[in-house]
């Protein structure tokens, strides 16, 4: 990061109400302590009022205020187009704060970035065209999340043919696979759940409120990663294989006439489709028990077209 980048960084992160450490300053900026001790000095010899609070870090004299922001059209389109993936992310109320919050960066152009900003967004786009509409509880997962309050869901588990009703302790919020993902201390089940958003068929935001379990971390690494799926890649699919591979892959490890992608698995079902969909470009190597399981699917599909 170039050095104004940084000092610039840094005069964002003072502005926050609470103190902020240099070693947290550090870590933000990747750089080193001294560094940053070297650079508030600066600051402060340019005429920025740096208060030291000490064992607290540091944060800008109270009611210093820093003039307006101008943005590149490099930065301002990166604004612009994060603006345009969270349209398709949020709830109405979000979708509408981000509208706002784009016409807040758009008003702050000069005319001749404005012109360069235009151009810049009609030849870089964002595609829409796989996201599915977020889920209808979304705002209440946030409720939950944000207010630390259980909330009581109804939930079809891919594992399971049956609803279940669950009472969760919601923990983190996470978008991947094209949906939100609840991390949740499931009550049922007494363990870290990852509960898929699309799935749950009705959620209450409850009075009750929880303490966050400082070893949610922990708990979640416990419970998975379940069993370790090798899967051999013939050399000519791999460079398609690795554009579009299954949730769960650990490692790639190159191998003589292709390539073995490791994986961490819970749930055959997510991993097993992927793998037939490579044909007999794909082939398990292990564990012995996936591999019968491969063997059997592969029998019942052959039989399937067999009696067509």
């Amino acid at each position: 990061m170039k050095q104004m980048d940084r000092r610039l960084l840094i005069l964002m992160r003072l502005r926050q109400e609470t103190a902020v450490r240099a070693a947290d300053l550090a870590e933000v900026c990747e750089c080193s302590v001294r560094t940053i001790y070297r650079d508030i000095d600066a600051l402060c010899q340019s005429g920025v009022p740096v208060a030291a609070m000490p064992g607290e870090g540091y944060r800008l004299v109270e009611g210093y205020h820093l003039p307006p922001i101008a943005f590149t059209a490099e930065e301002a389109v990166q604004l612009l187009l994060g603006s345009d993936v969270a349209l398709g992310l949020g709830t109405a109320s979000q979708r509408d704060a981000t509208v706002a919050a784009a016409a807040k960066v758009e008003a702050a152009l000069d005319a001749e970035t404005r012109r360069e900003v235009d151009v810049l967004r009609q030849r870089i786009r964002i595609g829409g065209w796989r996201r599915q509409p977020p889920s209808e509880w979304l705002p209440l997962l946030q409720q939950g999340v944000l207010h630390e309050r259980l909330l009581r869901l109804r939930y079809h588990a891919f594992s399971s043919e049956e609803l279940s009703e669950r009472v969760v302790e919601p923990h983190h919020l996470l978008y991947y696979e094209n949906d939100w993902h609840l991390i949740a201390f499931c009550r049922l089940r007494e363990g870290m759940r990852d509960f898929r958003a699309g799935r749950i068929r009705s959620a209450e935001l409850l009075d009750e409120r929880f303490e966050r379990r400082a070893d949610a971390d922990r708990l979640e690494r416990e419970a998975g990663p379940g069993q370790t799926v090798r899967v051999w890649i013939e050399a000519a699919s791999v460079p398609w294989a690795k554009e579009s591979p299954a949730f769960g892959l650990r490692t790639i490890e190159d191998t003589e006439g292709g390539a073995v992608f490791v994986y961490d698995c819970r749930d055959l079902r997510h991993l097993l489709p992927w793998v037939l969909g490579w044909g007999a470009s794909a082939r398990v190597l292990s564990p012995p028990d996936v591999v019968e399981r491969m063997r059997s699917e592969t029998a019942a599909l052959a039989m399937s077209y067999d009696q067509s």
